[in-house]
């Protein structure tokens, strides 16, 4: 066998190995002592390190309010009463090894459900092994697309689709009026009752029916369900926009007055014809999340901006001007739509262009022209199609159909790519990191800043933040980016010049400012001519496309590594607080009300133990498919197999990288 498979086969067992040292170890059988002090909303020590075996003794302190403490897996409980005399004790035996954590079971404020420390009993398997697995995913997914075929010049998912309105069925309910509405009016009733709640039941957000029905409900259900399989399907239920259209179209079912696609068109700003606001005010929402997420009032405060912005544009502009331009949450679907099974898309665009009328796009007795200001003939994505199906209901040659399709389909459609989109994805994906930190960490400091604690320490945050989604995240992304394109093209040093920069063995720094000017002065030179540094054991590459389109393309790279990351994230929390929307049922004021006998129900945590099994296997999906993503777009412009890795591993790294953050957040 070939010396260089020998290596990597030893590298890999290497990799597969290095958690031994960690894992096999004695069990314990010692006595531990912890004494926890628990404040709002942080326990001091925030983790406990134990040996599986170990007999743990866990005593509790108050320093402001009555706090308590449940530990997943083990269920041993605590509770603790400022100044209080007799001291809350527990012992038990950590016979289960893996990461645990405890949370407050005493409502000590707006981020109780936040307050989390963690035990980790060693040997931990799935933190010892999660770090090789990760670097195994990435390097079998590459080495899988070394050995397989290429394809430049073929659009990845652009193969097969399955038309689900050939059903009859199908047809006739999506040809109904009434059948957005039918969607819409169940959401308009419980957007009615999150309203009330929001500013007139009870203020304590865990059981307050606006808190939990808006983010624990309804967001475990988009980002669970509704994104990763219906892409835009929320959008064609959301009632936000419906009374506006309603005041605007002076109609509820039937076809109604409409204003000509042109106001909208023309009148809207064109400086805003992008994500640029939605990116925005995405960016002021979850800046501000650890106060709306948690104040009822602060919701209903946001949901009622949405629904007044939602009909003061529709009846200026008409359409939904408000859904495809400013929305915080449809430039978050946008993104993500791109990657789900389903698509609204014409048989035969020959069709569209020999017809005349545009009824898709003017409006006729069956509809309106489309609400999001697409013309269904060129529409390629997913990304600005609500799912309204008025194209359907519209188009006189039944020329529009709901399809299904391969997953990620339109990350590799390269129109209406841009930068604009591309900071999209930076930000999901680096909101996702910190939401992770802030609201399933341990770290008290990070709560107290989100939450606005101290006027300082919430302006260091905001810093932070913003820097993180607009300059860290895209920076070292563009650098990954460039030193892709480099590598691939030849311009980097030479093995040699490398060589004897880094060699620490050369004790002579004449002779390294030497090849270091050298280096910089060959840069200037090929920066001059425009021609690349030759690599002096390699041959030169094809040359990539520019640096600018190759950052925009590679970004949509990103998206499946974010979608997971905030699956993850998601899971982790509705899996432990979805039981408190049961007793909300029949008490959604707080006003001890028990309407279907349900408000008595305890709050119960659903297989809590088993949440990093659940994340990981989740991330390393995304991993893979990120990195497949990643090589079909540079596949598409960069024929060189070999170049096309170059270019390629530079991401991979900057995937890994982000993969780590999540690892080390969850396991």
């Amino acid at each position: 066998m070939n010396l260089k498979y020998w290596i990597i086969a030893l590298v890999i067992l290497i990799i597969i190995l290095s958690p031994l040292p960690a894992v096999v170890v004695a069990k314990a059988n010692t006595s531990r002592d912890f004494t926890i002090r628990a404040r709002a909303f942080e326990y001091t020590p925030s983790v406990i390190r134990v040996q599986q075996g170990d007999r743990v003794r866990l005593t509790m302190t108050a320093d402001d309010v009555t706090h308590g403490l449940i530990l997943d897996y083990y269920n041993v409980e605590l509770a603790a009463i400022p100044r209080q005399e007799k001291v809350s004790s527990v012992e038990f035996v950590a016979d289960r090894a893996g990461k645990f954590r405890f949370r407050c079971t005493q409502v000590c404020g707006p981020l109780h459900p936040f307050m989390v420390g963690e035990l980790i009993v060693e040997p931990n398997l799935l933190g010892a092994f999660s770090f090789p697995l990760l670097f195994l995913v990435a390097g079998g997914t590459l080495g899988l697309l070394w050995i397989g075929k290429s394809r430049p010049g073929v659009l990845p998912g652009s193969g097969w689709r399955f038309e689900l309105t050939k059903f009859r069925a199908v047809r006739w309910a999506v040809d109904q009026r009434w059948f957005q509405y039918a969607l819409m009016l169940p959401n308009l009733f419980f957007f009615v009752i999150i309203m009330l709640a929001a500013f007139f039941g009870t203020p304590v957000g865990n059981a307050n029916f606006a808190i939990i029905f808006v983010w624990i409900v309804w967001w475990a259900a988009l980002k669970l369900i509704l994104i990763p399989l219906g892409g835009r399907a929320w959008c064609s239920m959301c009632p936000i926009p419906a009374p506006g259209e309603w005041i605007d179209h002076r109609a509820f079912i039937q076809k109604g007055h409409e204003k000509p696609m042109a106001i909208a068109r023309k009148n809207w700003p064109k400086a805003l014809r992008n994500l640029w606001t939605q990116n925005a005010t995405f960016l002021g929402v979850a800046l501000f999340s650890a106060i709306i997420l948690t104040r009822p009032w602060a919701t209903g405060v946001v949901l009622l901006a949405f629904f007044i912005g939602a009909i003061i544009l529709s009846y200026v502009y008409g359409r939904r001007i408000f859904c495809r331009y400013v929305c915080p949450v449809s430039g978050f679907i946008a993104l993500y739509s791109m990657a789900a099974p389903v698509e609204v898309r014409v048989q035969d665009p020959e069709i569209c262009r020999k017809h005349v009328e545009k009824d898709c796009v003017c409006g006729n007795e069956s509809g309106y022209g489309c609400p999001w200001l697409e013309y269904p003939g060129n529409l390629k994505r997913n990304a600005y199609c609500g799912l309204c199906t008025e194209c359907l209901k519209t188009c006189p040659k039944d020329n529009v159909g709901l399809n299904l399709r391969p997953f990620g389909a339109d990350l590799f459609v390269a129109q209406g790519r841009g930068i604009d989109e591309i900071y999209n994805v930076f930000i999901m994906l680096t909101c996702a990191i910190i939401y992770s930190a802030v609201y399933l960490g341990s770290w008290g400091i990070l709560k107290d800043w989100a939450n606005i604690a101290t006027i300082e320490g919430f302006l260091f945050y905001s810093v932070l933040f913003m820097l993180a989604n607009l300059v860290i995240v895209p920076g070292l992304f563009y650098l990954a980016v460039w030193l892709g394109k480099a590598w691939a093209e030849g311009r980097l040093p030479s093995r040699a010049e490398s060589l004897a920069i880094l060699d620490p063995l050369r004790p002579v720094p004449d002779q390294i400012a030497q090849i270091t000017r050298r280096i910089f002065r060959r840069a200037e030179k090929t920066s001059a001519r425009g021609s690349p540094v030759q690599l002096s054991d390699a041959p030169r590459a094809s040359a990539l496309p520019p640096l600018k389109q190759l950052f925009v393309d590679y970004g949509y790279a990103l998206a499946p590594l974010g979608l997971t990351g905030w699956i993850a994230f998601t899971v982790s929390f509705a899996l432990i607080d979805i039981s408190y929307a049961i007793p909300l049922l029949s008490d959604p004021f707080g006003w001890g009300w028990d309407l279907f006998g349900t408000a008595k129900t305890p709050w119960i945590r659903f297989i809590p133990e088993w949440v990093p099994y659940i994340q990981t296997p989740i991330l390393l999906i995304g991993l893979a498919l990120s990195i497949v993503t990643a090589y079909n777009l540079v596949e598409q412009r960069v024929p060189d197999k070999r170049a096309a890795f170059r270019s390629v591993l530079p991401i991979v790294v900057f995937m890994v990288g982000i993969m780590l953050v999540f690892f080390q957040l969850y396991v």
